[in-house]
């Protein structure tokens, strides 16, 4: 969608256009307040038709970061992710990448809580003394172990590569529940959650971009298919097939590469769109 001086301001996808297109234009009670100035604005069209919903998706999200429309906001705002770098300081957050950043995450607004949550569970300097009391009561064994593998443990937390921290949890909620705080109890055990959820989630999305070779297909009509060849994350060769022929992959000369704010969507596009039509087959 363009304004009036030829500037993209939105890119959208719909299996059904005319009806996607419609729904803005008719009055609607619901439509926020940002829909409608974005309706107020729109002057022209530009359509792009592909051959899968997965096509469509991915056109989007390249488009959307090319032009970064002012009514889009995911895969937009560089804000949504953040880089961690663990050290003997701290665990710091920030929106820029450095040299020792982990990250990025797209998780964003939970990395606080599980920073904080991890700096109690490894005993780090930096949390506050009375907290600290609490902590070697219920994890008296941590404080044997040298500072540098604890964070080497934290560290391999964000890299999605250990899980190390889950024992600790199931201890401090054993130690509290044994001593009738039922309620701190639960609390940690929502804590544990946000901790496995992030790091199933980064574990996930690291071994996805480390396949080196992954082909998985789309029905197009009812004979013939859309195949997609994947390697590192990328796809490197599709081709439509009818139902009796073989799909051939081809060598692949892509390599292993770092996640960026800008790598790290397409990426999830790719991997939940699988995951998704693996589970429907």
């Amino acid at each position: 969608m363009k304004d009036q001086y030829d500037e993209i301001i939105y890119v959208g996808k719909a299996k059904n256009l005319k009806q996607r297109v419609r729904s803005y234009f008719q009055k609607n009670s619901q439509h926020s307040k940002k829909v409608l100035r974005m309706v107020f604005n729109i002057h022209d069209f530009d359509i792009i038709q592909v051959d899968t919903e997965l096509d469509a998706l991915l056109l989007e999200c390249q488009l959307i970061q090319t032009y970064h429309p002012l009514y889009n906001q995911q895969m937009n705002h560089s804000l949504r992710y953040s880089y961690v770098t663990v050290s003997p300081k701290g665990i710091e957050i920030n929106s820029m990448v450095s040299s020792n950043s982990l990250g990025p995450f797209r998780q964003y607004k939970k990395i606080p809580i599980v920073s904080q949550v991890l700096s109690e569970i490894y005993q780090m300097p930096w949390v506050n003394h009375i907290t600290m009391h609490a902590l070697i009561k219920q994890l008296p064994e941590m404080q044997k172990i040298p500072l540098n593998q604890r964070l080497n443990e934290i560290t391999a937390f964000f890299q999605g590569t250990e899980q190390s921290y889950l024992p600790w949890m199931e201890q401090r909620i054993s130690y509290l529940s044994e001593h009738l705080h039922f309620e701190l109890a639960q609390a940690l055990t929502e804590q544990l959650n946000i901790l496995n959820y992030f790091f199933l989630q980064n574990k996930e999305l690291v071994r996805f971009s480390q396949q080196k070779k992954l082909i998985f297909s789309l029905p197009l009509t009812e004979t013939t298919n859309k195949y997609y060849q994947i390697s590192f994350g990328q796809i490197i060769h599709t081709q439509i097939l009818s139902l009796n022929e073989a799909f051939q992959p081809i060598e692949s000369r892509v390599k292993p590469f770092s996640l960026t704010k800008t790598t790290i969507d397409p990426l999830l596009i790719l991997m939940n769109y699988m995951k998704k039509t693996s589970k429907k087959g």
